[in-house]
């Protein structure tokens, strides 16, 4: 009879114990998937689904890109920047900003924007950032705006809505690797999609 009970109580006591580490380790195991050090889950990602040079019904050409947020928060503001390439890959000057006749020409443009991408979800909008507007660009002979065929973008920030912030990692080598530098027509025709791994 003693060792009946004896047994039930061995048998009773392990049960909860294996019971109780499967918990646990379920509980730390959910909890390292859930977040890393910038409260972002591991798994997340956005991708740039393509970036496009398209043209205004006006023939002026514009850069417009598409995100995807396959995270579990609201975007709300990104910064990024912009190369473009003429149709044989060489890397252009821009003015960027050719409403503001003191800018200068560069390879690059940084831009911080407001957004509204909700969680998995992939945002649609009509325009883009113009890169020529006719007789305004006439003041700047040296302008190679009209000649762009390809660009890039990659995102240097994430801003969420609860306040989180995600920084690119790879932005500085990839603005080492791109900007300013001649490029493969087959990897400028090829780059996108472009994940982001959060």
């Amino acid at each position: 009879m003693n060792f009946r009970k004896k047994t039930k109580v061995v048998v009773a006591t392990s049960l909860m114990v294996a019971f109780l580490l499967s918990v646990g380790g379920f509980t730390i195991g959910a909890y390292a998937a859930k977040e890393n050090n910038s409260g972002i889950k591991k798994s997340a990602s956005i991708i740039h689904e393509s970036v496009d040079i398209l043209y205004y019904e006006n023939g002026c050409p514009y850069i417009h890109d598409i995100l995807t947020n396959n995270t579990d928060k609201t975007i709300i503001e990104t910064e990024y920047c912009m190369l473009a390439y003429n149709g044989n890959g060489l890397p252009l000057r821009l003015y960027w900003n050719f409403l503001d006749s003191s800018a200068e020409s560069s390879y690059e443009n940084l831009v911080r924007t407001e957004e509204n991408i909700l969680s998995n979800q992939t945002e649609d909008y009509r325009g883009g950032w113009s890169l020529y507007a006719g007789e305004l660009m006439e003041s700047m002979p040296e302008a190679e705006n009209d000649e762009a065929a390809y660009s890039l973008i990659c995102l240097k920030q994430v801003v969420f809505e609860d306040g989180t912030v995600w920084n690119n990692p790879d932005y500085e080598n990839w603005l080492k690797t791109y900007a300013g530098k001649e490029t493969r027509i087959d990897e400028l025709q090829n780059y996108y999609p472009h994940a982001y791994e959060l």
